[in-house]
């Protein structure tokens, strides 16, 4: 990890610093997030397409949070807290905003991908 990344890692931090010490809901979001990190593991021994029925929230599931920056910002925070999964860093981010974003009705996919390495 590059000392930019780290620095980029410190901002966001610093930047949710305040709001959390002042909202209680918010608090509680990064909580349940970061509970959702620590399931991501288990939820990924199913096969892809399962695992993204059980991350994709049902219609009941869909509630109103913070407008959708502070919601991505708490998601970012969540993943890059839980360090010590086994998943990848971009992988929790992207499966915790996909479950979070979709509660707030935004049309987010997630994207797999694979690439050649020459050798």
């Amino acid at each position: 990890m590059t000392w930019q990344t780290r620095l980029q890692h410190i901002g966001l931090a610093l930047g949710c610093v305040p709001s959390l010490l002042r909202d209680r809901r918010q608090r509680q979001l990064l909580a349940e997030m970061r509970q959702l990190c620590r399931r991501l593991p288990t939820v990924l021994t199913q096969p892809i397409p399962q695992a993204m029925v059980t991350l994709t929230p049902t219609v009941g599931e869909k509630r109103p949070f913070f407008p959708e920056t502070t919601t991505r910002n708490l998601a970012d925070l969540a993943a890059l807290l839980e360090r010590q999964s086994p998943i990848g860093l971009c992988l929790r981010r992207s499966l915790i905003r996909y479950h979070y974003l979709r509660q707030l009705d935004i049309p987010v996919v997630v994207q797999f991908g694979a690439k050649l390495v020459p050798g």
